[in-house]
């Protein structure tokens, strides 16, 4: 038996599914910033940290 949603999170999840509530995809700086603080910067740490 499914419970009934509470109206409050109802409207946020409605809202949350509209496209026009969505927003813009990532912009070229924010993948840069992503892959670098994400992938990058970690391999260089440890790379680092072995030659310790």
């Amino acid at each position: 038996m499914a419970e009934k949603l509470n109206p409050e999170l109802e409207r946020r999840l409605k809202a949350l599914e509209n496209p026009a509530e969505q927003g813009a995809d990532y912009d070229t700086v924010s993948w840069f910033w992503l892959i670098f603080l994400g992938v990058v910067l970690p391999v260089i740490v440890l790379i680092w940290g072995w030659q310790l």
